[in-house]
């Protein structure tokens, strides 16, 4: 078990530390609400495929401001280990999200999910609507309403991916991936470029936060995420496959939803974001131009104030 350690100058307040959760070690960052904020609504932040909670380290002490702050490693990601019964789909992660904000105490709370986490997190609000209060989808990994859609892949999408097919990377298709050891340094700006539209522009600080999660020596934890990126991925391509049953979360979801995405994004088309919200008029959306698939890393201070522009209508209305 780790010790509770600060994350880094770059980020007051936000400390990394290990949460029991149904008898296992789960590693967690957490952002205790600002002063004033106590009172304020819990918020849990799930990361996509091949991340960790370190992909929203940038917008938490933001967050903060508003309440306490919780961003999770789900089981075979970051440094939450996999274990041997553990199922590794998307449905068993909404378990273990759930479980999560149990552990935390926390009995409502607002959601935020990136590509696979905005599926994960999509699904639980439609199973749980008396827990979640308000929902933030970050270019989240929901399917076209048609699997034939499929096979006509966005403009951004090809600009984006070929540069690592052509470079024989084993990237995932739906998710933030790190650079990993044994990659060199044009085929991790090629990873790079997946999130950041100027890798160059990206803060060193954050760079090195994100290798550090792919150093790890520990063979068990190393066999582990290779196991979760396969499994999680083929649940996510079989929700893809037939996507009815996530079609019907969508319809399904009570809370306020905000969903942000980018023009860019090779991995989550734009098209497929517009298409959300054309079926839930009642969601707002922002789909940026020349944005990639992690707005919250790319431009932090974007997504601040889009999240807190909307809650604040959110909470205005109310």
């Amino acid at each position: 078990m780790r010790s509770a350690r600060r994350v880094g100058r770059a980020w007051p307040g936000v400390v990394d530390e290990t949460l029991e959760v149904g008898g296992r070690d789960v590693r967690i960052l957490r952002a205790p609400a600002q002063k004033g904020a106590a009172d304020g609504t819990p918020q849990l932040l799930v990361h996509g495929l091949g991340g960790s909670s370190v992909t929203w380290v940038e917008v938490m002490p933001g967050l903060s401001a508003t309440g306490p702050v919780v961003a999770v490693d789900l089981p075979g990601f970051g440094q939450t280990q996999a274990q041997e019964d553990d199922a590794l789909s998307v449905d068993s992660y909404v378990a273990f999200v759930l479980q999560v904000a149990d552990a935390l105490g926390w009995t409502r709370f607002d959601l935020h999910g990136n590509s696979m986490g905005g599926l994960i997190a999509t699904l639980l609000a439609a199973q749980q609507p008396e827990r979640v209060e308000r929902l933030v989808l970050v270019s989240p990994a929901l399917p076209p309403s048609h699997p034939l859609r499929l096979l006509v892949p966005a403009r951004a999408t090809i600009d984006g991916m070929a540069p690592i097919v052509l470079s024989s990377i084993s990237a995932t298709a739906l998710g933030l991936v790190g650079a990993g050891a044994g990659l060199d340094e044009r085929r991790n700006r090629h990873l790079l470029r997946l999130i950041f539209t100027d890798p160059d522009g990206v803060r060193p600080e954050l760079i090195d936060l994100m290798a550090q999660e792919f150093t790890e020596s520990d063979d068990d934890l190393v066999a582990g995420r290779r196991k979760a990126l396969r499994t999680a991925l083929l649940s996510i391509a079989a929700m893809w496959t037939n996507p009815r049953r996530v079609l019907r979360a969508i319809a399904a979801v009570e809370a306020p939803t905000l969903i942000l995405g980018g023009t860019a994004d090779a991995l989550v088309p734009a098209k497929v974001l517009r298409q959300v919200l054309k079926s839930r008029p009642d969601w707002q959306g922002h789909v940026l131009d020349d944005r990639r698939h992690a707005l919250m890393m790319e431009s932090p201070e974007e997504y601040l104030d889009l999240v807190e522009g909307w809650a604040s209508e959110v909470r205005e209305a109310v």
